[in-house]
């Protein structure tokens, strides 16, 4: 009698070994898909500006941008400004317009040639370097690429 409980144990045993083990293997990638979305942080892309030659020549102009961007498992709308500056030797500097101390939007002040945050008197000189207020680091430069005659800059979405 003993024998056969002993037999009937290990049985169990193995078919809870064989289950737990099923379980796990088919378990991981379950949970991994269902959980990764969530932890994934943006990585960014690419935006089209369109022609190049539009960015204004020798100035700073403002160009904006709609996306889509995925944010876990929602795809949700995203829009913004950037600053695109053309200096005397045409050479194309793209500012991001949020600024460095609080992360409010920066707007170009034509007649004193800044860029001025408004939300505690913060200025930036032409170049993106603050010059007034309390930020401490200069705007982000934006990587940028012209591709068969289009402005893109990659922004981290």
């Amino acid at each position: 009698m003993e024998r056969k409980i002993d037999s009937e144990r290990r049985a169990l045993l193995k078919a809870a070994a064989l289950a737990g083990t099923a379980g796990a293997v088919s378990g991981v990638p379950l949970v991994s898909y269902v959980v990764s979305p969530g932890l994934k942080k943006g990585l960014g892309t690419w935006v089209d500006f369109g022609r190049v030659e539009n960015v204004e020549a020798r100035g700073v102009r403002m160009l904006a941008y709609k996306l889509m961007v995925k944010d876990g498992w929602m795809v949700l709308p995203r829009q913004g400004v950037v600053w695109a500056r053309t200096d005397a030797d045409g050479k194309l500097t793209i500012f991001s317009s949020i600024c460095t101390h609080l992360g409010c939007a920066v707007r170009w002040q034509g007649e004193t040639k800044t860029f001025e945050c408004p939300c505690h008197s913060a200025r930036f000189d032409a170049d993106g370097r603050p010059i007034a207020g309390p930020p401490t680091e200069p705007l982000a430069v934006l990587e940028h690429k012209v591709e068969n005659g289009n402005l893109q800059v990659f922004l981290f979405t």
